[in-house]
């Protein structure tokens, strides 16, 4: 059986790219997007066995991230879903995994990866290109275990917000009625579970989940 993907990503020419790499890959694609609303269009008319969408991709009225992901697995939890994404972040990358999506791979990724990537989903295991591998490699995780990821509690997320948005801990500590110690304690926390290891990275990740004000 031919494989039906649709794809998904706002620059024409990774569409284009895309295009090329799954045709070559023996199967064909069965519908494009440029923007969320135009893909969720796209899936409730086309039949298709898996979707490779860009993780970053705004425009048409409907968030994109973690938000749009968490929307197509609610309405196509079969549906097998492999990430493009620029983003090397450690904590996204479990995130991402960890919300049911079988395959991430990054831009630039050799030749073969996107289908390979594909036809992992397929059979419901994690698929990881290398350089985002090693990323993960890199804190001593795996992308089976990246599945599982931590999650963070409600007042890490809040601290994590606000540090994010440009206050300072002792800002923090004073909104939320806090000690600075245990805003510190809260971010030290947030990053230990994500698997970071700096603070630019912790905000990042927060800018990535739309954390941030």
């Amino acid at each position: 059986m031919t494989l039906r993907i649709v794809i998904a990503d706002d620059h024409p020419i990774v569409l284009l790219g895309c295009r090329m790499m799954i045709e070559q890959g023996g199967a064909v694609v069965a519908g494009e997007a440029r923007n969320p609303q135009e893909l969720f269009r796209t899936l409730a008319e086309t039949p298709c066995d898996a979707l490779v969408t860009d993780f970053a991709m705004p425009g048409g009225g409907q968030a994109d991230g973690l938000a749009m992901l968490g929307l197509i697995r609610r309405r196509y939890p079969e549906l097998p879903i492999v990430v493009l994404t620029n983003m090397s972040n450690p904590g996204l990358l479990r995130t991402i995994l960890g919300d049911g999506v079988r395959g991430i791979v990054e831009k630039g990724a050799e030749m073969g990866e996107l289908m390979a990537a594909v036809r992992t989903a397929m059979k419901g295991k994690a698929y990881l290109s290398s350089k985002l591998r090693t990323a993960l490699e890199e804190q001593g995780l795996t992308a089976q275990q990246s599945e599982h990821a931590p999650q963070l509690s409600p007042r890490e997320k809040e601290v994590l917000r606000l540090l994010a948005s440009g206050m300072t801990p002792t800002e923090v500590g004073q909104l939320l009625h806090r000690t600075v110690k245990a805003v510190s304690f809260a971010k030290v926390s947030a990053k230990r579970k994500l698997g970071l290891k700096s603070d630019a990275e912790l905000y990042e990740y927060a800018r990535s989940h739309h954390l941030a004000s």
